[in-house]
């Protein structure tokens, strides 16, 4: 038989357990959502809850239910917090919350949340870097959760909130290190190979004239000429590779760099998405003059945020819309009085946000890069009846 103190001891081990093992899974490159997905796996597990879901900020700076697991869990997917409730304050304050019955909570705004008794709201981060909230729910008429159980799925919580936190970090430090290497081999191209080819081409140089103000040596100075040619075009050709290193993407425009993000979706979708790309409404060719336009127009690091969200697009629509076909369109309007905007669209034809597909599509970065450039998104059921679409937008950034 397990003594009490025993029983309290191996539960304290395998919530630390749990969040070591979040660490070790973002530091091997496991994707974001599959940790998150773990982490509401995991806490449901070891709190003996019948459900538990990530409240994940989102499209509109909303809180939403992002990833459920357990009882009635179609039914909580996707949910809204309202704000001054529960969720929004766990996040807003950094402390968690015990609730002995939701069903006898007063003034719950959300139906599905009435159907639960105990619940635990544990917050992710801290007030002043939040990443989500943690909340486990237990039928109504099991045993409550109490303060131990608060502050173990808490410890859990931030553990994980510090995983994702050092993960992102990792991430642009991998970054940072990649760019100072690109650096690296751009100032040894220029220090060696561009001064060397540029020695050897004043050398040529006096060759050839000597060469001329001796006999006619026609054939010798045709030669050296064209040694000349060719060092010009190697050093050109040098420098176009170490501004390429220092900038993989300077020297390819927003308008390929989606043709070639929709190519390499078709892996994931089964299907090739269809992808039309406008300027004020006029639909780019395959070779077109206006491509050179929408690329001046559209400024590197609003470049990659719209190829970001395209990408999350098709990723969503590949894990869980069980679509048939995939529309990507992206249209750039100018104005006569200032610079005008560009929006992302990203509709498909599956099965929408009402089906019980376990989690809500992965939206928060699609939000967070929005409200970087003062712009807006969202998801919503497409006005066709099948199938969702995402839809982001942002004012175009006049280039300085």
């Amino acid at each position: 038989m397990v003594r009490p103190g025993e029983a309290d001891a191996v539960e304290r081990e395998r919530w630390l357990s749990a969040g070591a093992h979040i660490t070790t899974m973002l530091l091997s490159g496991a994707p974001e959502e599959d940790v998150l997905e773990h982490i509401v796996s995991v806490a449901r597990e070891i709190a003996e809850a019948d459900a538990a879901c990530l409240v994940l900020p989102g499209l509109g700076g909303e809180l939403v239910m992002e990833i459920v697991r357990g009882w009635n869990a179609d039914e909580l997917l996707g949910l809204t917090m309202p704000h001054g409730g529960l969720s929004w304050t766990a996040l807003r304050t950094g402390k968690g919350r015990l609730v002995p019955s939701l069903s006898l909570a007063r003034n719950l705004q959300l139906p599905p949340m009435q159907k639960y008794g105990p619940a635990l709201y544990a917050p992710m981060g801290t007030a002043e870097k939040p990443v989500g909230v943690l909340v486990l729910l237990r039928k109504v008429g099991q045993e409550a959760f109490i303060g131990k159980d608060l502050e173990r799925a808490s410890t859990f919580a931030d553990q994980a909130a510090l995983a994702l936190v050092l993960a992102e970090a990792r991430q642009a430090q991998g970054l940072s290190k990649l760019v100072e290497e690109r650096e690296r081999i751009a100032r040894d191209l220029h220090d060696l190979a561009i001064q060397q080819l540029f020695a050897t081409g004043m050398q040529l140089e006096t060759v050839r004239r000597r060469a001329a103000r001796g006999l006619d040596k026609a054939g010798l100075i045709a030669i050296l000429d064209e040694a000349l040619d060719n060092v010009d075009n190697s050093v050109r050709e040098i420098r176009s590779i170490v501004h390429s290193l220092r900038d993989p993407d300077a020297a390819t425009g927003l308008v390929e760099r989606l043709r070639r993000e929709a190519s390499l979706a078709r892996t994931g979708l089964g299907f090739a998405p269809s992808l039309v790309i406008s300027l004020n409404d006029r639909s780019l060719g395959a070779i077109d003059d206006d491509e050179e336009i929408v690329d001046q127009l559209v400024v590197q690091s609003l470049a990659d945020d719209i190829l970001a969200v395209v990408r999350e697009g098709l990723a969503n629509a590949a894990r869980h819309a069980q679509a048939s076909s995939v529309s990507v369109r992206v249209t750039v309007s100018t104005l006569e009085l200032g610079p005008g905007d560009v929006t992302v669209e990203v509709e498909d034809d599956g099965v929408g946000l009402g089906a019980p597909t376990g989690r809500k599509s992965g939206t928060w970065n699609v939000a967070a890069r929005a409200r970087q450039h003062g712009g807006s998104s969202s998801l919503e059921n497409s006005d066709s009846g099948r199938g969702t679409i995402l839809t982001w937008s942002a004012p175009l950034t006049e280039r300085g």
